[in-house]
């Protein structure tokens, strides 16, 4: 069984939990500010954390308060 055989399962797992916890939501950022406003600089990861957390705090939404 070759190296990439082996690794490919592991792989597949990281990213679905990348996924489920949030971790990957940056990078979900950085891809469609590229897309949408490539001549403006990105927000840094911390500015982009506290500002998804003001967000969450300052539009509940649907929450229970």
């Amino acid at each position: 069984m070759s190296k990439e055989a082996v690794l490919a399962p592991l792989r597949y797992a990281w990213g679905y939990l990348k996924e489920i916890s949030g971790e990957n939501a940056y990078d979900r950022y950085l891809a469609v500010h590229a897309r949408t406003h490539g001549d403006e600089v990105p927000m840094d990861r911390g500015e982009f954390y506290r500002w998804r957390q003001d967000e969450k705090f300052n539009n509940p939404g649907s929450r229970c308060p």
